[in-house]
């Protein structure tokens, strides 16, 4: 009889054991300067797994801007780097993930995925487990730089 209640108590000790690791990990005392922000990429690019060292980057005002890539970092945990192009050119990319900060001017990306427009004719790629990346933030006279780690 104590055979049977020995499985599916192992089983809940793991599950949270796991569970309490991957949320730990993603809740840091780190302040996150980043949540809500939007933001046009100078130099770089878009933010992709095999994408550039460096990304140089302006905060998003409400100007009209055509022609530019960029990333907005939505909540406290989800981003999204993506293009913008004037009329005529109709295939887009965005860059789908989440971040989170592993030190004070450090954070950790996780692409989940990358989609083109309806008329790239490309499929989607769905990366599991997600494809990481690691920046260090550096601040400078309000621009922000993402130097790869």
């Amino acid at each position: 009889m104590k055979k049977i209640f020995v499985f599916p108590f192992l089983f809940a000790v793991l599950t949270m054991i796991f569970s309490c690791q991957e949320s730990a990990r993603k809740k840091t005392n780190f302040q996150n300067y980043l949540k809500n922000t939007e933001w046009i990429v100078n130099e770089g690019g878009l933010i992709t797994p095999d994408g550039g060292k460096k990304y140089e980057l302006s905060p998003r005002d409400t100007a009209l801007i055509f022609n530019f890539h960029g990333v907005n970092f939505s909540d406290a945990e989800h981003f999204n780097s993506y293009d913008s192009w004037q009329c005529g050119n109709d295939c887009f990319t965005g860059v789908y993930g989440r971040y989170y900060f592993i030190e004070k001017n450090r954070i950790q990306m996780e692409v989940d995925s990358i989609r083109k427009s309806e008329f790239c004719d490309t499929p989607t790629k769905i990366f599991k487990p997600s494809k990481t990346m690691s920046f260090d933030l550096v601040k400078k006279e309000g621009q922000l730089q993402l130097i790869r780690k």
